[in-house]
């Protein structure tokens, strides 16, 4: 396993949000919810982790998604899956606080960010698949 590092807050000064969840999970409302956090915090950073960032039109759509919000896309980064599990979890060291998807929660990647020593903000829902990470 990679090693549970130090908040990137501690030396940078800026918080990284991040979601590492299957792309199929990041639904509209979970981009507009997005959004109001970078917002509400414009020097933040989204870091957002899932197989389909491989694709240069992927990444594009999603940063024209943020684009069309006012978001610049100096504060989303994309990356595309690792093929290491050590090195897919040693990137949880770029992020101080893990968000997860609604309605349907993340429940891997959960995990691994708890063991990681991120922690996870989660909405708590009314079905078993919402609440994983309640």
């Amino acid at each position: 396993l990679a090693e549970v590092a130090p908040l990137p807050f501690l030396a940078n000064g800026v918080v990284t949000f991040g979601c590492f969840n299957n792309v199929a999970k990041i639904r509209p409302c979970v981009i507009q919810l997005w959004i109001r956090i970078l917002r509400a915090l414009p020097k933040s950073r989204l870091l957002i982790k899932a197989k389909p960032f491989a694709s240069e039109s992927v990444r594009n759509k999603f940063l024209t998604m943020f684009e069309g919000h006012g978001i610049s896309t100096s504060q989303v980064d994309l990356m595309p899956l690792l093929p290491l599990t050590r090195d897919h979890l040693a990137v949880y060291s770029l992020v101080d606080m893990a968000l997860d998807t609604f309605p349907y929660a993340g429940t891997t990647t959960t995990c691994e960010a708890l063991l990681m020593g991120v922690p996870v903000v989660t909405l708590r829902g009314a079905l078993h698949a919402r609440n994983v990470g309640a």
